[in-house]
């Protein structure tokens, strides 16, 4: 991980899209932004976080004292962030009503809200929490319309929660789009490319930008190819953790396996399509993830879980250890 910028304080950099910011549950969500930089820096701290399937600009704190007050500087609203994305339809045709600032800007005002039986998923919802978002045009086509994006708040996926419920969800976005809409990009298109503040120690001015190519004209951009992991990778690497036998499963759409136990050990790769996977913590709290191609998940022997496939089934590589 190379800093886009680095000093004795802070270290600024480019996260790719498909890397966690921080570790997630479980053994196979734990390769992050962050541990990468730590193996290089370990004084290195989370300050603030992007989805993983969102690219661009991330700032991490060298120490505490740099952590304090660069997350005062978040809490304060002095770190000035802006995304650009392509999302689907017309927006101008479709808002033109929304009356704009003398740059062009026009403001979304919904609260997010949890969806607690769809977890991650966010919803705007009038017990959510105040969430504003700011967007400008860039450029419009027949399908899609580049825009520019500013989060005022901080909610959880708000940018994409906001422009999914005025109707243009991005491309590429395996939560929020309908599946034509993911269908047109290989990823997520929502990219955090321009990052502003002063610095905490010093206060001189800060900025940082990382553009893109991005357009809203089919091909809508140049994307760095993420060497794939072939079925002999995962087989390999299975065998080497000491499981049995390695095999690809399909699923046919809509499918809903009900709790159920293996009397083995699990670890799988999702590789087309789509699930839930729903499990009971040891303390008895319930968790439900959304999987697509490239997630990879891990169940003990006899663990209890549910799963359910969504409208286009599912494929992945299943390890056994027996």
């Amino acid at each position: 991980m190379t800093p886009v910028h680095e000093d004795e304080h802070l270290l600024v950099l480019e996260k790719p899209s498909g890397l966690l910011s921080v570790p997630g549950r479980g053994p196979d969500k734990q390769d992050c932004l962050a541990r990468r930089v730590q193996a290089i820096y370990p004084e290195a701290l989370v300050v603030h976080r992007l989805d993983q399937d969102t690219s661009g600009l991330l700032v991490m704190a060298r120490g505490i004292e740099a952590q304090r007050r660069m997350s005062r500087l978040f809490e304060t609203r002095q770190v000035h962030k802006r995304y650009v994305a392509v999302v689907a339809g017309q927006v101008l045709q479709s808002q033109h009503e929304v009356p704009t600032d003398e740059d062009g800007w026009r403001t979304i005002d919904g609260p997010i809200l949890l969806d607690w039986e769809r977890r991650p998923i966010h919803i705007v919802h009038p017990d959510g929490k105040p969430s504003r978002s700011r967007w400008r045009a860039v450029q419009s086509s027949d399908t899609a319309t580049l825009l520019e994006l500013e989060p005022v708040t901080g909610r959880t996926h708000q940018l994409r929660v906001h422009l999914q419920s005025i109707g243009h969800p991005m491309l590429g976005d395996a939560l929020y789009a309908p599946a034509p809409v993911r269908a047109l990009s290989p990823r997520l298109m929502l990219h955090a490319q321009s990052l502003a503040f002063p610095h905490p120690f010093t206060d001189a001015p800060m900025a940082f930008s990382a553009p893109t190519d991005w357009s809203a004209h089919a091909p809508y951009g140049t994307f760095k190819n993420e060497p794939q992991m072939t079925f002999e990778d995962f087989q390999q690497q299975a065998l080497a953790e000491g499981f049995d036998e390695v095999l690809e499963r399909r699923w046919e759409p809509h499918v809903v396996l009900d709790v159920h136990t293996h009397p083995f050990a699990v670890k799988a790769r999702v590789t087309a399509g789509q699930m839930w996977l729903s499990c009971t913590a040891p303390d008895g709290s319930h968790q439900k993830r959304y999987l697509t191609p490239g997630d990879e998940f891990a169940l003990s022997r006899d663990e209890p879980h549910a799963e359910q496939y969504g409208p286009e089934g599912a494929t992945y590589w299943v390890a056994r250890k027996n």
